[in-house]
């Protein structure tokens, strides 16, 4: 008897709880799926469902994101294309990260060109599933961009106030990119044929900043670009900041990733002030030199303590790093023409120096492995200097003063690309 009246373990009080929980838990996860969509299908209220399936069920989120708040008619449109993908076997309703996606579809399933009956899923990946699903659809011609359907399997259906799910379906009715309208800048025919060969792993903002750099033949600029504030945002001063990308596509044997550290200092000299000076709204780099641009911008960080994050600015002159896998090069004469790789600091400024540019920018570059900077020399003088990329291929040719190479240059060069297993970018001379 002493016994009855001994506390329960919390072990026993737990389990006890647990299984009162379990008890009182909708039936509904139990179900097959096309079961569960009947189910949401002929219920007309959310407490309704819940009391069926768990509010966190992928069948109880598609209610509440394709069924409730709507109207009648569209409601009935919801019903006919959830019922239509379950005849399917899709596999797009099983995975909650798509719900927001076939809310869209069914907002939009009007105006689809083809019948959702005769779509067959030919893979088991339910994102694939659904990228071939919207193009049956919508895409009429099947030539929506692909970066356009990406932002569907994403969740990212609106970006930057502009309806991806909208788009896709203007586009695939056969209109054009420019004619959609709230796109965040207009866009030439130019800008529309760049936009449309944007890969399909970019957003809205840098699928733009893709076809602007392309269209100026400056995609070389575009990883640095998407690292700094213009990468995420399209601003009334978008015409500026395109002349500064400007300003260094033109600057040749230049690091293109020192371009946040200068549109940085640019910004503060624009709207702060710099050296006790006041803002300069008015600041153009028509005039200015990249070298002059580069070390002003430099002494800011540096007078910031901004320096630590731009290795450029603050790095010992006996840094040195492992180089790209490429062969230096040394002619049949003896070895009166040297190709060799510089593998320190010390070395870019002493090249820099003496060819009058501003290889030594480089440097942050170099100790990330993005690209390898090479000294040409014939007879012991520095005549050219080189950059190479990582994928092998010689994007850069400059001699003293930035001058171009000579037809014997580049003759050398094409013999070391052949030997070393480079290829000569179209734009390197």
């Amino acid at each position: 008897m002493s016994n009855r009246n001994k506390p329960l373990s919390l072990e026993v009080q737990t389990t006890r709880r647990v299984a009162a929980v379990l008890a009182n838990r909708p039936a509904g996860h139990k179900w097959p799926l096309a079961r569960q969509i009947e189910f949401i299908c002929t219920r007309a209220s959310v407490a309704e469902v819940h009391a069926g399936l768990e509010p966190d069920a992928v069948a109880a989120l598609l209610y509440c994101h394709c069924l409730h708040g709507r109207s009648s008619a569209e409601q009935e449109q919801a019903r006919q294309a959830l019922r239509a993908l379950v005849k399917c076997q899709a596999n797009i309703l099983t995975r909650v990260e798509l719900v927001p996606a076939v809310a869209a579809l069914t907002r939009l399933y009007q105006h689809r060109h083809r019948n959702l009956i005769d779509w067959r899923p030919h893979r088991r990946n339910a994102f694939r599933q659904l990228y071939n699903l919207v193009r049956h659809l919508f895409d009429e011609f099947g030539d929506v961009p692909g970066w356009v359907l990406e932002a569907w399997a994403t969740g990212q259906l609106t970006q930057h106030g502009v309806d991806m799910a909208l788009l896709t379906v203007h586009v695939g009715s056969g209109k054009s990119l420019r004619s959609f309208p709230g796109l965040p800048l207009p866009l030439s025919r130019r800008l529309e044929h760049e936009l449309r060969r944007v890969p399909y792993e970019y957003t809205l903002v840098p699928a733009l900043r893709y076809a602007q750099l392309a269209a100026t033949n400056a995609l070389a600029l575009l990883p640095p670009l998407l690292a700094t504030p213009l990468g995420r945002e399209i601003t009334p001063q978008d015409a500026f900041w395109l002349n500064v990308v400007e300003f260094f596509r033109e600057a040749p044997m230049v690091d293109y990733w020192q371009l946040g550290p200068v549109c940085e200092w640019i910004e503060v000299v624009r709207t702060v002030g710099t050296n006790g000076q006041p803002p300069h709204p008015g600041f153009s780099l028509k005039g200015r030199c990249m070298r002059a641009v580069l070390a002003q911008a430099g002494q800011w960080h540096r007078r910031t303590h901004r320096a630590r994050k731009y290795w450029g600015y603050n790095v010992a002159l006996t840094s040195a790093w492992a180089g790209l896998p490429v062969a230096d090069y040394s002619s049949s004469e003896a070895g009166r023409v040297q190709i060799t790789q510089l593998l320190s600091y010390a070395a870019l400024v002493e090249e820099g120096s003496s060819q009058k540019h501003c290889v030594s920018s480089y440097v942050y570059s170099c100790l990330q492995g993005r690209c390898g900077i090479f000294s040409l020399r014939v007879n012991g003088a520095r005549a050219l200097t080189l950059e190479v990329r990582p994928n092998r291929q010689l994007v850069q040719i400059r001699g003293r003063e930035n001058r171009r190479a000579t037809e014997q240059e580049l003759h050398w060069l094409k013999q070391w690309a052949e030997v070393a297993g480079l290829s000569i970018g179209a734009t390197a001379c």
